[in-house]
């Protein structure tokens, strides 16, 4: 049974360390895809800041290899504050993604390379898993994998990765004639092409790869690599859940302040019982969903201190109550967001529509709420 652990003196310091770095930024609006005036996919110097200043990117690499040998619960902490600001850096695909896929197959020597450089210079990474695994998909990948004179060469097409365009290297599931595998690519391999998409989320950057006999390194073995890989998206999605937290914590904080300021019929929209219910209600979906993170987070770290198939079947429970949990959440508190902001909450000018807009994304990537009970059942023996 995963124990929840209690709040470390440390974590709020990097807390106030990250809120600081994000402080002094200047926000998502600059960046939104695809949007006049967008000046680059991420912001540059906030991603240097935090890898250099704050070592997001080596948080739970080890030390051995040049991080700092934290907790996913360290993680966490940094994923609620960037969900919160809808920070435009690369965290999600190069920490919560790459960095698990290489933390589970950790003992492979290409794994520990690609690891000291995620760690050492905030070498941006991805994890091309926009179509796998998700529930019901666990064993079908859309790349094909096949050997080519000592190495390997990929061939298919990729959808809905994260950072696609800009990640410096790119894990890839594939299947091989023995199973599927993990593969990493760099970004200027030959044959590799990047399409970047236009989705709801506009401070995430998404995209599609086509491989045309793209040359490839295989991360570990290919022999259980397929159930490595699904407790690696585990653990991203218990990061995912974390922040998704944050975005909706945001956004009950932002509403319970207008509710204070707004008045109408002289008095603050905020005293009318009707407003009061839906905040309160807000908050309960905002507590619950910061139960099921917590509980996915523990789940994550027992599963990479204790690697087996108790830990991992452990994890999957977590990870699949926490994605359909902290998706409800979100999306219930982003549309109440903007309905107690009322006219101004839906105007261009206004980021609510920004954080609706994540809440949706998230509730649907790597699979909907729905899906995840369902595999909450399946692997509750239900």
């Amino acid at each position: 049974m995963t124990v929840v652990e209690p709040v470390v003196e440390h974590r709020e310091e990097l807390r106030d360390a990250v809120r600081r770095c994000l402080e002094r930024a200047r926000g998502p609006r600059p960046y939104l895809i695809g949007e006049p005036g967008t000046e680059e996919p991420f912001d540059a110097g906030l991603w240097r800041r935090l890898a250099a200043e704050v070592g997001v990117t080596g948080l739970i690499v080890p030390e051995e290899l040049g991080g700092a040998g934290g907790r996913v619960a360290d993680l966490a902490v940094v994923a609620e504050e960037l969900g919160r600001a809808l920070s435009p850096v690369p965290f999600f695909s190069t920490v919560a993604l790459a960095t698990s896929a290489l933390l589970v197959h950790r003992d492979d020597p290409l794994a520990r390379e690609l690891l000291t450089r995620i760690a050492g210079d905030g070498t941006t990474a991805t994890l091309a898993v926009g179509e796998w695994p998700r529930p019901g998909l666990e064993g079908a990948p859309v790349v094909s994998a096949e050997p080519d004179a000592g190495g390997w060469r990929l061939s298919g097409r990729c959808g809905f990765v994260v950072d696609a365009a800009t990640a410096e290297i790119v894990l890839v599931p594939a299947v091989t004639a023995e199973g599927p595998g993990l593969f990493a690519v760099e970004a200027d391999a030959s044959g590799l092409r990047r399409h970047p998409s236009r989705t709801l989320d506009l401070t995430r950057p998404m995209g599609s790869l086509a491989f045309d006999r793209v040359p490839a390194r295989l991360v570990g073995t290919v022999a259980g690599a397929g159930q490595r890989l699904r407790a690696a998206v585990d653990i991203a999605l218990a990061l995912l859940a974390a922040e998704q937290v944050g975005g909706a914590r945001y956004c009950l904080e932002q509403a319970v302040d207008y509710a204070k300021q707004r008045v109408q019929f002289n008095r603050p929209i905020g005293s009318f019982q009707a407003v009061k219910h839906t905040l309160v209600n807000v908050l309960l979906k905002v507590e619950m969903a910061q139960s099921a993170a917590e509980i996915a987070i523990s789940a994550a770290d027992a599963y990479l201190g204790r690697p087996g198939d108790d830990t991992r079947h452990e994890l999957a429970q977590a990870a699949s109550l926490a994605k359909a949990t902290c998706s409800d959440a979100y999306t219930y508190t982003a549309e109440e967001t903007l309905h107690v902001h009322g006219g101004i909450g839906f105007t261009w000018e206004h980021d609510a529509h920004l954080y609706y807009r994540r809440a949706k994304a998230t509730e649907l990537y790597l699979g909907t709420p729905d899906q995840y009970r369902d595999r909450l059942a399946t692997t509750a023996g239900l």
